[in-house]
């Protein structure tokens, strides 16, 4: 069974919570930088959470080409890019690709 769908719809939940939690951010405080820097570093566990943040999708976009040149995906910066959708929305969305790639592949 192909997980495809799965990642497609892990991508699209991941991007619409980001813009969800942007909104409401927004709403609260408008696009105040300053603001939003000081949140993402107010505890530990915002620290902590940032940094697996930061650490994760810096690996991922290290993975990312190397494994987009092994399965034939062209193009694969598109992915790099959606990362600004947030790490949620590109690994899957990415690994939705991947995934339609291989299973085209013979066997």
């Amino acid at each position: 069974m192909s997980r495809a769908p799965l990642y497609l719809a892990l991508a699209l939940l991941g991007l619409a919570l980001q813009l969800v939690i942007f909104a409401i951010f927004l709403g609260e405080h408008g696009l105040d930088l300053g603001e939003m820097g000081e949140q993402a570093v107010d505890t530990t566990i915002a620290v902590l959470a940032l940094a697996d943040l930061l650490l994760t999708g810096t690996v991922v976009l290290l993975w990312m080409p190397a494994e987009a040149r092994r399965v034939g995906i062209d193009r694969w910066w598109r992915f790099g890019l959606a990362a600004a959708g947030g790490v949620c929305f590109a690994l899957p969305l990415f690994l939705w690709a991947r995934e339609r790639k291989l299973e085209a592949m013979p066997a």
